[in-house]
């Protein structure tokens, strides 16, 4: 038997990882949508980067996957050969922070395919996105980021397990371009059809458990086509995006040109600086003229026909497009992570300490600027001010995605 065949058995079972606290209920939904088949729900665990699993013994253990020796031990309770496990722990080691629980727990069922056994077929992945990641809410349920490159260091890890996934579901905004979705289908060999969003997609009680439970009759057996007009009459039904073996790439609109993109882009270059400058507000995150050039940049990225360095170009763009949209979540992030550093480095220039959590665009660019020109009079120059100034400068002036991660948003 080979490697591929081991691991795509064909089943109707589901696999839903969620990044988000409503997980449960998105699972719930497909369970409801076909009783008979097996619904598995990955999702933030009890404690941050923790996990439990049983071992040799049979008693459930708790690992701490913050630690190297901690990984060690989770991956131990896999029963995979010594070599696979090494790169299974070196792939949920590399993952952020507060992200190595889902992988890991995506991890655990994986494993039965590597030892011969039978994974879901069909696997969900639910979060926040802006086509390269997943992540959690903001506020009190804030969860790590789980990167596309994260996915594929366990698919590479797992070879069997990968080989059973046969339709694939991100049900996140901006991952529906043809090059964001053909991305995504390397890490699955065996892949017949995948669903998601060519825009943005609705929350779990404002859409998502009816588009699920759609995507959930649409792929039930073997399926090797899917439409695009399958979520018509539902909200935001008309940001589907589909591929299948049979179909290709589809949306459910048709798509502008990528010259009108371009065109597009340029025109919209005013209005991003505007926004940059903060001489005009965001009041709507959803809505509005920079959230139309957030658009234009996720379309123009979907596409084939962009040159690899006209790409990088317009990803950082679009990282930068999608802070300063939600900049009000950035500069309040900012304050809680970086609050001793901020009242050390303003004191020790004599300055007032300020609250960047209440500070608009416009007036954290204008302190942004008076502390370089007070660090620059100091000679010899405190120390506390020079840390600052990057944190300052990088994050929360040019919005470096470094400095500016991503579950921020």
């Amino acid at each position: 038997m080979t490697m591929t065949s081991v691991g795509s058995r064909r089943n109707d079972d589901t696999l839903v990882l969620g990044m988000n606290p409503h997980a449960q209920a998105e699972a719930e939904a497909l369970q409801k949508s076909n009783p008979e088949a097996r619904v598995t729900t990955v999702r933030d665990s009890f404690q941050n980067d923790h996990v439990r699993a049983s071992g040799p013994d049979g008693a459930m253990r708790i690992h701490d996957l913050r630690t190297p020796d901690g990984i060690r031990r989770f991956v131990a309770t896999l029963g995979l050969p010594l070599a696979q496990g090494k790169q299974v722990a070196a792939a949920i080691e590399r993952a952020g922070e507060d992200a190595r629980d889902e992988l890991a727990q995506l991890a655990l069922v994986w494993a039965r395919a590597e030892k011969g056994g039978v994974v879901p077929s069909r696997l969900v992945l639910s979060g926040h996105s802006g086509g390269t990641s997943l992540w959690g809410e903001e506020g009190r349920f804030k969860n790590g980021v789980l990167t596309r490159r994260d996915f594929a260091r366990l698919a590479e890890a797992m070879p069997r397990a990968a080989a059973g996934v046969e339709d694939l579901c991100l049900a996140a905004c901006y991952n529906g371009g043809e090059t964001t979705m053909e991305a995504w289908r390397e890490l699955f060999p065996n892949l017949r059809t995948m669903w998601a969003y060519d825009g943005s997609a609705p929350g779990t009680f404002s859409g998502a458990t009816a588009h699920l439970a759609r995507w959930e009759k649409a792929t039930r057996g073997s399926v090797d086509s899917l439409r695009p007009d399958l979520l018509r009459g539902l909200r935001k039904g008309e940001n589907l995006a589909v591929w299948s073996r049979l179909g290709g790439h589809q949306t459910a609109t048709v798509r502008v040109s990528t010259a009108d993109l371009r065109a597009r882009l340029s025109a919209d270059h005013v209005i991003f600086e505007r926004y940059f400058q903060g001489d005009a507000v965001v009041h709507d995150t959803q809505h509005g003229p920079l959230r139309e050039h957030y658009n234009t940049l996720q379309a123009l990225l979907g596409r084939p026909e962009i040159s690899a360095l006209e790409r990088n170009g317009f990803e950082r763009a679009r990282d930068l497009t999608l802070r300063l949209l939600f900049h009000g979540n950035v500069a309040a992030r900012f304050q809680e992570t970086h609050r001793s550093s901020i009242q050390s480095g303003f004191r020790a220039l004599g300055m007032r300490v300020p609250d960047f959590s209440r500070l608009g665009r416009k007036e954290t660019l204008a302190l942004i600027q008076s502390f370089e020109a007070e660090l620059r009079r100091w000679n010899p120059r405190p120390v506390e001010a020079q840390r600052l100034l990057p944190l300052l400068t990088e994050g929360l002036r040019e919005l470096q995605r470094s400095r500016i991660p991503d579950n921020w948003l």
